[in-house]
């Protein structure tokens, strides 16, 4: 399918477009062919498949049915039972010796219990299986079809959510009624703006008539209340709605068309809110507060044309909040406070967003405060009332959102004076220090919870009055805080609400910070100003979440305590970010990587600390993110400064290592098990980063030193790799954590990939450098290139060795390790002759002109001759025949070589040396090394030669 499809989509490709076209549709059509070839083959299993599985089931019926032939015949008394014959079922010859096998099983005499419930699970499927006609039907076991469900459980009691009173009331009882109140209660609100605008009957008749029918509402439903359970809840949403149209009504006459003096408006929205919470306290009705208040709190939005005066609508709201307020004196109706506080402050950010201007501060800055007032106490009066109850006894919406949104609406408000925040931060905090003292005055151990609340925000606005003075963006850093105050305040309640508000305030507080970053945030003082106290501030807020999720963790549900490590790693974050940026800041940029690596050193430490003292777990696993800090660092300094030791690295560098293994084996030793897969990790990196440094800085260093593109910087490079190797491998340090603990870490994945930088530096050095080590003279072998070659082999001895002496590591494979030694090795004696013919023959070092060199072929020749003699020798000594072959293909290159390069490129006595010289060799080897006998090979690869 998927080759006609791709076949389909060239033609179609080629009809409608151009080549590229058909190409494209080609492709498509064999991916869509290609995909129906899938899911058929997918949805149909193969047919040998299925026809094995009907051909068991099959069979498993024929069993069922002779098995119960033979219990029937038992029950008429026959002594003997003979098997049923297979072609009776006609089940074909397949299946007819099946059934035969099976009813030869069944020995003649051979005694069945007769009670039926013996057998009832056998006959079950028989007769639900087979039908009459042979044809198998589904079977349905016992278990599919249960004589009686099992008990239902009685469910656990469960705390209902915030929004369920308003779900219960609207759908619960007559749901048409109460969403057709809904509807009308809009449609008046409507009928209201399109009267100021069309005028079409006196306004003040129609005024007039939506009062009396709000009041009709009124009172039609205030006499349901005693005719029924039913009635009565009709009646409740009667009155809701009256109360709603004389809100719409009072509010029209006022605002819009100036037919009633503002005094007299005040005094008869005072009397519809007296009235409304009159009704619903005296009713013991929530919904009908509620719908009262939502009303009243939407009436002037909904009737509202865009302009006017702030001020009447405060007042207004105001006036609601007396009646909230009122009500929470007499009832603890914890919905009807919410529906207050959201649209309150709802609507005032939103105006306060959109049209503040510094001339209404006067005109506001009341409101705010009243409002604020109101609020904390009815979060005191709401505790009052719950306390008795054993329940909740804060609400932690209203203690921390109250100041959380009150204090983001006052910055807005002082935002043009000096210092307008730090001042409002001391008043808010000594408010609530004050608060404080008067519940723990009153000795309402009840109330404890609500004290220790009211005490937290007074530290924090104290604490935040500091970096408010200094700048006045801090809105941000203020919800982190609060945010993790009301998840504190969840946790104790148990209330899953409050923590989810807590997180979002939290996130939301991060996200703002860093939408402002940069703009106003710099202050004149390093440390004490806004972006590092804020910045500090939103990180102590998550840290805090984290701690209190993994100290607490019975209060919180499973994805918080999953969630509590990502967490902590924001918080860790954002303290990260802020001291980077910090530093950034206020440091030179030749220091600035050495003050960042002190940072993330110290913070290693704190969180070291903190792990220990607090039992923390996430705090000590801290740790683990040292060394990748410190590699970034490096790098940085490398960047900068070319060289890790400037500006105190050489102070810096050797502390910060010490600290990172440190701390690492005290993690391992208090929560980390030897072998898991970060520690090892980080082992590895450890090494290379030790390495790492040590290389920059001595290839810096001979820099320094006017040795530039000398021997001494090529081998400065990879001296400190091979001597790392070196440590590793010797038998002191295999003998001390962190080797002994980790063979595998530091001796495999931390040194191997030294090596591997090690071989690949030999190429290098061989086919770049000529050698050079001034002032010193070359000589061969002793040179700064050939003497680093030698502590390389030295190296791989002594890392081999190592590696062979623990035993936890597996066996090394030697073929391919011997075969890239060799070669490394070959290269590099290459390289010995050609730098020693540069030097002594003046032959420049440079591939084109060596080759062409006379003296270079011939050298290179007998060179290769004495090399392949030398393996040979060997090989036959060990008794090795791949050696000696390596020897032989070596031999069979020189003499190539001779015939194709030096035979035609060189003349006169050089090429006699050439052809003289090599034939004397091969003489001499195949004399004294000889290929090895077959049998001892194979002697060896049994491993009994040593």
């Amino acid at each position: 399918m998927k080759w006609l499809g791709g076949l389909a989509g060239l033609l179609f490709g080629l009809v409608v477009g151009r080549f590229e076209a058909a190409l494209t549709w080609m492709l498509l059509g064999f991916l869509g062919g290609g995909a129906v070839d899938f899911f058929r083959k997918r949805g149909a299993p193969p047919a040998a498949a299925a026809s094995d599985a009907a051909t068991a089931e099959i069979a498993r019926i024929l069993r069922l049915i002779e098995d119960l032939h033979v219990r029937l015949k038992r029950l008429e008394g026959q002594a003997e039972v003979r098997a049923v014959p297979a072609r009776a079922f006609d089940a074909g010859p397949g299946l007819a010796n099946v059934a035969g096998e099976q009813a030869a099983a069944v020995a003649p005499g051979e005694q069945l219990s007769s009670d039926p419930a013996t057998h009832a699970p056998d006959l079950l499927p028989v007769t639900a299986g087979v039908a009459l006609n042979g044809s198998v039907a589904p079977v349905a076991s016992a278990a599919d079809q249960p004589d009686q469900a099992p008990p239902a459980t009685e469910a656990e009691p469960r705390r209902p959510s915030v929004l369920e009173p308003i779900m219960q009331w609207l759908v619960g009882g007559n749901t048409v009624l109460k969403v057709g109140i809904i509807i009308l209660f809009f449609g008046v609100a409507f009928l209201i703006k399109y009267a100021a605008d069309s005028g079409i009957l006196p306004i003040e008749l129609r005024l007039a008539g939506v009062a009396a029918a709000g009041i009709a509402f009124l009172v039609g439903g205030f006499r349901l209340r005693d005719r029924g359970a039913a009635q009565s809840a009709y009646g409740l949403a009667l009155q809701g709605a009256g109360i709603g149209i004389l809100y719409l009504s009072i509010f029209g006459a006022f605002r819009f068309y100036q037919l009633l003096p503002g005094g007299f408006a005040f005094a008869l929205m005072v009397a519809v809110v007296g009235l409304s919470a009159a009704l619903a306290v005296l009713q013991n009705s929530l919904a009908l507060a509620a719908f009262g208040s939502v009303g009243g709190f939407l009436a002037p939005v909904l009737a509202s044309s865009g302009g006017g005066s702030h001020v009447a609508l405060f007042s207004f709201y105001a006036l609601l909040n007396t009646g909230i307020f009122a009500i929470a004196w007499f009832r603890s109706w914890r919905l009807l406070n919410l529906i207050g506080f959201v649209f309150t402050f709802g609507i005032g950010s939103l105006w306060g967003a959109w049209s503040y201007r510094p001339e209404h501060f006067a005109s506001t800055e009341p409101f705010l405060i009243l409002v604020f007032l109101f609020y904390v106490a009815i979060a005191v009066l709401y505790a009052l009332r719950e306390a008795p109850r054993l329940r909740s006894v804060v609400d932690g919406t209203l203690v921390f959102g109250t100041p959380m949104i009150a204090f983001g609406l006052q910055a807005r408000l002082v935002g043009d004076f000096e210092y307008g925040a730090a001042y409002s931060a001391v008043a808010v905090a000594f408010f609530y220090l004050g608060l404080t003292r008067w519940l723990l005055a009153r000795r309402c151990y009840d109330l404890r919870l609500l004290a220790e609340s009211f005490l937290a925000l007074g530290v924090i606005f104290l604490t935040l009055a500091v970096p408010l003075a200094l700048d006045g963006r801090w809105t941000s850093a203020t919800w982190a805080v609060e945010g993790a105050a009301i998840v504190w305040a969840g946790s104790r309640q148990n209330k899953w609400l409050a923590r989810a508000f807590g997180y979002l305030v939290q996130a939301g507080g991060a996200a703002t910070f860093l939408a402002h970053w940069g703009d106003g945030l710099r202050s004149q003082w390093p440390v004490l100003n806004a972006q590092w106290l804020g910045l500090a501030l939103i990180a102590a807020a998550a840290l805090f979440t984290a701690r209190l999720i993994v100290r607490h963790g019975e209060r919180f549900g499973d994805f918080e305590r999953r969630s509590a490590p990502a967490i902590f790693v924001l918080g860790a974050a954002a303290w990260v970010v802020a001291g980077v940026a910090e530093i950034g800041a206020w440091s030179r940029p030749s220091g600035e990587p050495q003050a960042v690596t002190v940072f993330f050193v110290a913070s290693a430490w704190v969180f070291h600390l903190l792990g220990r003292a607090l039992a923390w777990p996430h705090a000590a696993r801290t740790v683990l993110a040292l060394l990748p800090g410190l590699v970034l660092t490096l790098l940085w300094a490398i960047d900068i400064n070319r060289h890790p030791f400037a500006v105190f690295g050489w102070l810096i560098w050797p502390l910060a290592i010490a600290s990172h293994y440190h701390l690492l084996r005290a993690a391992e030793a208090d929560s980390m098990p030897p072998g898991t897969g970060l520690p090892r990790s980080l082992h590895a990196l450890g090494v290379w980063t030790v390495a790492l440094i040590g290389a920059v800085e001595l290839h810096c260093l001979t820099q320094a030193e006017n040795l530039r593109h000398s021997a001494w910087s090529v081998a400065a490079a990879m001296v400190p790799l091979a001597l790392t190797v070196l440590a590793l491998s010797s038998a002191g340090l295999r003998r001390r954590w962190p080797v002994a603990a980790h063979p595998a870490a530091t001796l495999v994945w931390g040194a191997a990939p030294l090596l591997l930088l090690i071989w690949l530096w030999v190429f290098y050095a061989n086919l770049t450098h000529a050698g050079g080590s001034a002032p010193l003279p070359y000589l061969p072998l002793l040179n700064a290139i050939d003497l680093g070659h030698l502590l390389a082999l030295l190296a791989f001895i002594a890392w081999r060795g190592g590696v062979r002496a623990e035993a936890t590591l597996p066996p090394l494979q030697a073929h391919w390790m011997f075969a890239a030694v060799g070669g490394a090795g070959f290269v590099w004696l290459n390289g010995v002759l050609l730098r020693t013919i540069h030097h002594w023959a003046g032959v420049p070092y440079r591939l084109e002109a060596l080759m062409r060199s006379v003296l270079t072929q011939t050298a290179l020749s007998i060179f290769w001759t004495v090399l392949a003699l030398a393996l040979m020798l060997v090989a036959k000594r060990r008794a090795t025949r791949g050696l000696w072959f390596v020897g032989a293909g070596l031999m069979a290159a020189v003499v190539a070589k001779l015939f194709v390069v030096d035979l035609s490129n060189i003349g006169g006595v050089e090429r006699i040396i050439s052809f003289i010289g090599v034939g004397l060799l091969m003489l001499i080897i195949g004399y004294v090394a000889p290929l090895p006998p077959k049998s001892t090979a194979a002697t060896l690869t049994r491993g009994e030669v040593a």
